[in-house]
């Protein structure tokens, strides 16, 4: 891959997904998965299970695609705040006389943004700087919904149903049931154990221990889930 595709890589998956929605999305769908395998260990006899074996493996991935259109739905919600707070923002900072109000209008937005990350006179000197720019930009009034909001949708339904596949595998291709349990059991764990070690990377932690800690958080998560009716 040239320099060049990599860059448009890049700005690709910043623009539509940040590395951490990603793994987030991937995370849930994993674990909506093995939720339902582990009341399917419940509630289901062998013989129950070579009769439903469709039904089974569609319904984990009927409620993945749900999910995965009401997250994408969520994130462009998300996104019509985040257009309007930035346009609220501009004109508040365009037509307010007083100049004392449009720094604290600038700073509690920074502030919220960065947290403890930078000290006061970092984001009052951003506000300076953002103050002699603001004039000359036209930020017209955000839109409701627009192709790249769509196309969000579209991300997050493919990566929670893909999401769903490698762990309904052994469902696919296992007549015996506590082993295709297992089995999906095991993918689940290595996908979370993958999960962790990206996150780990990105959040510069160690990212053997990260893997470790997220298959942990994974089977509680789902633990707690079971227990409280799901």
């Amino acid at each position: 891959m040239s320099n060049k595709e990599h860059g448009r890589f890049t700005i690709f998956r910043h623009d539509y997904l940040s590395e951490g929605d990603r793994l987030a999305e991937i995370m849930c769908g994993v674990i909506m998965v093995l939720v339902m395998i582990g009341y399917l260990r419940l509630s289901l006899t062998s013989g129950d299970y070579i009769e439903m074996k469709k039904t089974l493996i569609l319904i984990p991935l009927g409620c993945n695609a749900a999910w995965g259109i009401i997250d994408g739905i969520l994130y462009v919600l998300i996104n019509l705040i985040k257009r309007g707070k930035i346009y609220r923002l501009s004109q508040s900072v365009k037509f307010k006389k007083d100049q004392e109000d449009a720094h604290i209008s600038i700073e509690d937005d920074l502030s919220s943004a960065v947290g403890d990350s930078l000290k006061k006179e970092d984001i009052e000197e951003i506000s300076d700087e953002i103050l002699k720019r603001v004039d000359p930009i036209i930020i017209e009034k955000p839109e409701w919904v627009t192709k790249k909001d769509l196309f969000v949708v579209l991300l997050t339904f493919v990566l929670v149903v893909s999401t769903a596949i490698p762990l309904l595998i052994p469902f696919m291709i296992l007549d015996d049931l506590m082993l295709a349990i297992r089995l999906s059991f095991v993918i689940g764990l290595g996908m979370l154990f993958f999960i962790g070690y990206t996150w780990g990377k990105y959040a510069s932690r160690n990212k053997i221990r990260s893997g470790i800690a997220m298959m942990i958080i994974g089977v509680v998560v789902v633990g707690i889930t079971m227990v409280l009716g799901g």
